[in-house]
């Protein structure tokens, strides 16, 4: 790069300034129209339901088990709990398809499908889990929405598995 010297580059300066507050360069500016035709449809709260069934758990905290809107189904993390509450025991495989059992009663419930999953996160308290997860996952999303997998330090209730969801309505 060629040093300009301390001298040149005031006069340069000021010509610039005094070209951008130059009123003929604000008229040949573009104007720019919004265009509607890609703005986003306003939501309201009337366009949401809470979706609650007794086939899966109950929330353990103040969230719903999903919300349905006109365009999308947003599930809350299922962890590996039968509907009255009891944690189950066994395989990471185990734990993974109640999980996946408990999305798919969430999501019947607001009238979709786990085939109308379009993206889950899972977390998990191990990578090393992340195998038989897996194997068990694929069962029930064998059309391969998007996903993301992490690895955590603590899920709700010290369960190892905990997977969420949003479908298609």
């Amino acid at each position: 790069m060629l040093p300009i010297a301390r001298s040149s580059a005031r006069p340069l300066a000021r010509g610039l300034a005094a070209a951008a507050s130059s009123p003929a360069l604000f008229a040949a500016r573009p104007k720019f129209t919004l265009v509607t035709a890609f703005a986003r449809p306003k939501s309201t709260m009337a366009d949401q339901t809470i979706v609650y069934t007794k086939e899966a758990p109950f929330p353990l905290g103040p969230y719903s088990q999903a919300v349905k809107t006109p365009t999308a189904i947003y599930c809350s993390g299922q962890i590996p709990l039968t509907a009255d509450g009891t944690l189950i025991e066994g395989t990471i495989a185990e734990k993974t398809r109640k999980c996946c059992e408990n999305l798919d009663a969430v999501l019947k419930q607001a009238g979709s499908s786990l085939p109308r999953v379009v993206k889950t996160t899972i977390f998990i308290s191990d990578m090393d889990h992340f195998a038989e997860m897996n194997g068990e996952y694929e069962k029930f999303f064998s059309h391969k929405p998007a996903r993301s997998c992490v690895a955590v330090k603590t899920l709700p209730k010290g369960v190892d598995v905990e997977i969420e969801a949003i479908a298609l309505p």
